[in-house]
């Protein structure tokens, strides 16, 4: 029996799937940084020099004494280069103490 041209055997779904190194997904970003009038911009600062609008941000002041300010940022669309520069740009910030990140990415769905 022959198979069809470019059929591999797997399941119909698999060729679908895309390259993890150039698939996009949404990039999150948990700061923490000094509280300082200049905070918010300083955070913000790596996106804007690339033209980037965040899908998503949220501030808040924390610490016993309203010291450090814990920022939540999300980029829908985003891929490994630029999640990964967009982190080392943070942690490079003045006032920034510490960068974590994460990625959502959308479940396959199969028909």
């Amino acid at each position: 029996m022959t198979t069809p041209l470019g059929d591999t055997g797997h399941a119909p779904h698999s060729s679908k799937r895309t390259d993890p190194q150039t698939a996009l997904f949404t990039a999150c970003f948990s700061v923490v940084a000094a509280t300082d009038p200049h905070t918010l911009s300083r955070v913000l600062e790596p996106f804007t020099k690339r033209g980037i609008t965040p899908s998503y941000v949220h501030a808040v002041r924390a610490g016993a004494n309203g010291e450090l300010m814990h920022i939540d940022l999300q980029l829908l669309g985003a891929d490994a280069d630029i999640a990964w520069r967009l982190a080392n740009d943070l942690r490079a910030q003045w006032l920034v103490e510490k960068v974590l990140t994460s990625e959502k990415a959308a479940a396959d769905i199969l028909s």
